[in-house]
């Protein structure tokens, strides 16, 4: 396995970091009064930094630097969930928004700006196929069609597997844009083998590299080469309560096949992936399969909503502490969804089965 490699050029990427690039942002936002205060935001060097621009007859305007071709967002309170969303570099920013619908904004930027609407539309796209997907399996498993959702499953992996595709056609294609090292950070990518990782990685300009989005996306390669999450290793043992408040420990599996499958209600992909997941268990439970959920909700009633609205039957359990799950930390998780596939002796024989890969790794263990 190749190693990532480290760039040369880090110290006049740094030097071209630390000079900044100029920008200005004027923005109109509907329904606010005079005199409010919006809020610009952004984080570097792990640090929240936050200006505030005041709005006279629906228009703002900010000016600063940012370090290098960073995320940045609006918001009309301090420390609100973000909604308005954009990259800044060196070139104008316009923006236009409503203040009862800010994840609508339209806003026009620079070259990062171009890549992220770019990516936000594949991401959108696959989103609209995925949720209808759902719908359609949803149906199938109420009025007991086992065929239909079958095929529904099938459609589904065709579907993410040309998903994926254009994925790592857009990084291959923007190498020099700090959009593609978010991309590799930020969105699932379990389903390529480590190799993969490390190409698009490596496509990456030396810039991007040492940039922000570029060390979080090194870091994430790194994180899931940890020895918790390595085949051939022994699964550490966690325990978290289960949806009742009972304790359940991954040791109470042993002598079983188990899959442990990380995800999230909030999560599309894993809300995508759970048919297949579903499929799995109900062929192959009567043989001896077991799944443990492992959810990184923090709301509890919705987790409970998606278990229902999913028909995930199996055990799940949740420290309901988000990111900062627990056995997702140990386990090295920085994405989701993601799972590891244990054996009788407790050993991990597989990670990363989506689709049609889960189901043929437990083909061969169960002889179908």
């Amino acid at each position: 396995m190749k190693k990532i490699g480290t760039t040369c050029l880090l110290l006049a990427a740094i030097n071209v970091f630390s000079q900044g690039k100029s920008f200005v942002i004027n923005g109109t936002i509907k329904k606010v009064n005079d005199n409010a205060y919006v809020y610009l935001s952004h984080i570097y060097n792990e640090q929240t930094q936050i200006d505030s621009a005041l709005v006279k007859n629906e228009k703002f305007t900010f000016k600063g630097k940012t370090p290098e071709p960073n995320m940045y967002w609006i918001t009309l309170h301090k420390n609100e969930t973000p909604q308005l969303i954009f990259f800044a570099d060196n070139a104008p920013i316009t923006i236009a928004a409503d203040a009862d619908s800010m994840a609508h904004a339209k806003i026009n930027g620079g070259t990062t700006q171009n890549d992220y609407k770019h990516w936000l539309a594949m991401q959108a796209k696959y989103a609209e196929m995925r949720n209808g997907l759902i719908t359609q399996y949803n149906g199938h498993m109420r009025s007991n069609n086992q065929e239909g959702a079958k095929k529904v499953v099938d459609t589904a992996g065709i579907a993410e597997r040309a998903y994926e595709k254009g994925i790592l056609k857009f990084i291959k294609e923007h190498p020099q844009s700090n959009v593609s090292a978010y991309a590799i950070y930020s969105v699932n990518f379990d389903w390529p083998k480590m190799d993969e990782y490390e190409e698009m990685y490596n496509v990456l300009s030396p810039q991007v590299k040492a940039g922000k989005f570029g060390k979080l996306a090194h870091d994430k390669i790194e994180g899931m080469k940890m020895k918790d999450a390595t085949v051939g290793v022994t699964a550490a043992n966690f325990s978290q309560p289960d949806v009742n408040g009972k304790m359940v420990s991954l040791n109470s599996y042993k002598g079983k096949v188990v899959l442990v499958d990380f995800w999230a209600s909030w999560c599309g992909p894993c809300r995508a992936e759970n048919p297949n997941v579903v499929a799995a268990y109900q062929k192959y439970h009567p043989k001896g399969f077991e799944i443990l959920g492992v959810s990184l909700d923090q709301n509890k009633d919705k987790w409970l909503q998606a278990i229902s609205n999913d028909n995930l039957t199996w055990t799940h359990i949740s420290d309901l502490k988000g990111w900062g799950n627990e056995a997702a930390k140990k386990y090295g998780v920085t994405s989701i969804p993601f799972n590891v596939l244990i054996d009788k002796e407790g050993k991990i024989i597989a990670k990363g089965l989506r689709g049609k890969a889960l189901d043929d790794e437990l083909a061969k263990i169960f002889g179908e």
